[in-house]
């Protein structure tokens, strides 16, 4: 017990120092009041688990307590694959079978692994290991390891992804480099094939990592909380383009591209961003407003689903949200843990999405993996009767939203927007004209905006958001205040 205490110290210790430098991962200390009296029993609470469940969500146990598991892939052959960081484990997981199946990750000369980010390719398993400066390749079929030293030290290797080539590349966080390793040229346990790059301008740290169809490297950059940019860099030219993100968007991490459309999660507010490439314009969400005990959502990592969906994880919220493209609307998903220890939250720090569009996820205080289905149906669904609303400073204005449900069900309703950092109205209120909480079939709800002297002419996005636990649907209206 003592070997478990003494690694989950240090693997804390680490994450609350990224944290305090940049809000990249718990941010416990620089977003929120937390009350750290508590944190002498969090190395317990990992003991002490059970597998929770919803509608939509299944968590299943790992059988080594405590093990503090964050990188996350699903293979071609639907199984799950995830790392025990604090006992240097790669470990599968069979849905179907529901059996986990260890593998101690270690060379002659290497031993101890921590890793953030996990893929697969064919054969083969691409990690990175930040407390080595390292990345690692498990062949599936030999069962063995290789490993590549990333030339600059301390460089915390934090996101790992593969081009059209199956070459790699890696964002260094506190290295402020890019990183490609070519598959043809590595040499395990050297630096040999790995060519480092260096972005043209320089902020405290680097975020994450996306490459386009047209194997265009994209990368955030960032210094909290002052500013975060977004560079893409073209390796065939050598050519770097730097475009400025929107002043609120001062902690940039996830990125993802679709049809020329980068997504952005800002993991230092409730926000994230999309940037039209094609118009060279930004627009901002917000999450529906928190159920943790923490204000501030943080939005963390962000993915693509088949259908073009983007999900991301909701790191404080303790949610999977989807963002459905056809619908324009934000699904939220309740995970089911809520370890009071760490704020009503279970830490999912990553996901990935299997072949048929699940997520699966670690939770990495509670020493759990878990499924989200997508595909079963949602008994309620919400449209307004208008997307966009032009308003005045001290003005009201008004819109129908619309709610049907299956059956009868217990329907909150909540706003938010992008008027304040974690998503709460600021210098404006909503009120939706509804009496009690039960709706049954079909109703339509008046939805009063009031605006206050003092809020500033601009554009906004207002999220209207309806709640039936463990789903909250937000609607995205474009408010213009004139």
């Amino acid at each position: 017990m003592k070997v478990i205490i003494k690694k989950n110290i240090k693997f804390v210790t680490i994450i609350l120092l990224i944290s305090l430098t940049l809000g990249l991962t718990l941010g416990y200390l620089i977003q929120n009041e937390y009350d750290m009296s508590d944190f002498n029993n969090k190395d317990d609470s990992c003991n002490i688990r059970k597998p929770n469940k919803n509608e939509y969500i299944t968590e299943y146990i790992i059988p080594q307590p405590c093990s503090a598991p964050i990188a996350i892939t699903v293979d071609e052959q639907n199984t799950i694959w995830f790392i025990e960081n604090n006992f240097s484990k790669l470990v599968s997981f069979d849905p179907k079978s529901e059996i986990f199946t260890e593998f101690v990750i270690k060379t002659k000369s290497v031993k101890g692994v921590e890793s953030w980010s996990l893929i697969s390719i064919k054969e083969d398993l691409w990690f990175t290991d930040h407390k080595n400066n390292m990345i690692w390749k498990f062949n599936k079929e030999e069962k063995s390891f290789s490993n590549f030293i990333i030339p600059t030290k301390g460089s915390y290797p934090v996101q790992i992804i593969n081009d059209n080539n199956n070459n790699i590349w890696v964002a260094e966080i506190f290295g402020n480099k890019i990183a490609k390793l070519d598959i043809n040229e590595i040499l395990m346990n050297t630096s040999k094939g790995i060519k480092e790059i260096e972005p043209p301008i320089k902020l405290d740290l680097l975020g994450g990592i996306s490459i386009d169809s047209n194997d265009k490297i994209w990368f955030t950059i960032l210094t909290w909380p002052v500013e975060g940019k977004v560079i893409s860099f073209m390796e065939e030219t050598n050519e770097f383009k730097i475009f400025e993100l929107p002043k609120e968007i001062t902690s940039p991490v996830g990125i993802a591209i679709k049809n020329e459309m980068i997504w952005i999660t800002d993991h230092g507010s409730s926000q994230f961003v999309l940037f039209d490439l094609k118009n060279n314009t930004f627009t901002k969400f917000s999450t529906s407003l928190s159920t943790s005990q923490f204000s501030t959502t943080l939005p963390y990592w962000n993915k693509f689903d088949s259908k073009g969906n983007m999900w991301f994880n909701v790191h404080q919220a303790n949610t999977i949200a989807k963002f459905d493209m056809e619908k324009a609307i934000l699904i939220e998903y309740d995970i089911p843990t809520r370890n009071k220890n760490w704020g009503n939250i279970s830490n999912s720090l990553q996901f990935d999405v299997d072949k048929n569009d699940n997520i699966w996820f670690t939770e990495w205080t509670e020493s759990k993996i878990a499924f989200l289905n997508s595909s079963k149906e949602i008994p309620f669904s919400i449209e307004s009767s208008t997307r966009e609303i032009q308003i005045q400073p001290n003005s009201k204005s008004n819109f129908m939203l619309k709610v049907e449900t299956k059956g009868t069900r217990n329907i909150d309703f909540s706003a938010s927007g992008t008027f304040s950092n974690n998503g709460k109205l600021q210098n404006i209120t909503v009120e939706f004209d509804h009496d009690g909480k039960t709706i049954s079939g079909e109703k339509y709800i008046n939805v009063i905006i009031d605006t206050d002297k003092k809020l500033n002419k601009g554009e906004y996005t207002l999220m209207i958001s309806a709640r039936n636990e463990p789903i909250t649907i937000s609607i995205p209206i474009k408010l213009i205040v004139i």
